[in-house]
């Protein structure tokens, strides 16, 4: 069975946490939490590479649009799920994500639902191991 490793950002420690144990409670234990978004290409080159980056939909537009830009100029940037609501006047992160060419394999609420977390997993999971059998540059 193929390893998937996530890392995690959301603004609010809580979701943090829950996002954390239901990723646990699917069989994913290689996960990570990011507190501050601007650090995620520095966490995704420590340890091991990150399959699935998990973000908050709700993040403060320029630090997400300096990621989402950050991910697109990468030789191999993980693939993204989005998990929160966009609130009215913000950004939608995930539809720009898809504007800039990235892989975005859901994007979820709270409260968060399980069987949409699996078929995110499971697509990351394919993702994954498409992506490391095509050798690449690092971040």
């Amino acid at each position: 069975m193929q390893r998937l490793s996530v890392l995690i950002h959301q603004q609010h420690p809580f979701h943090q946490i829950a996002l954390h144990q239901a990723c646990n409670a699917q069989g994913i234990y290689r996960v990570r939490l990011l507190d501050d978004p601007l650090l995620a290409p520095q966490s995704l080159r420590a340890g091991p590479p990150a399959d699935l980056l998990i973000l908050d939909q709700t993040m403060p537009a320029q630090p997400a649009k300096a990621l989402i830009e950050r991910l697109r100029s990468a030789a191999r940037a993980p693939a993204l799920l989005f998990v929160g609501r966009t609130r009215p006047k913000q950004v939608d992160l995930a539809h720009l994500a898809r504007e800039q060419g990235l892989c975005v394999v859901g994007e979820l609420h709270w409260p968060l639902s399980t069987p949409a977390l699996s078929h995110a997993l499971r697509h990351a999971r394919k993702l994954a191991k498409a992506a490391r059998s095509t050798p690449t540059a690092p971040l």
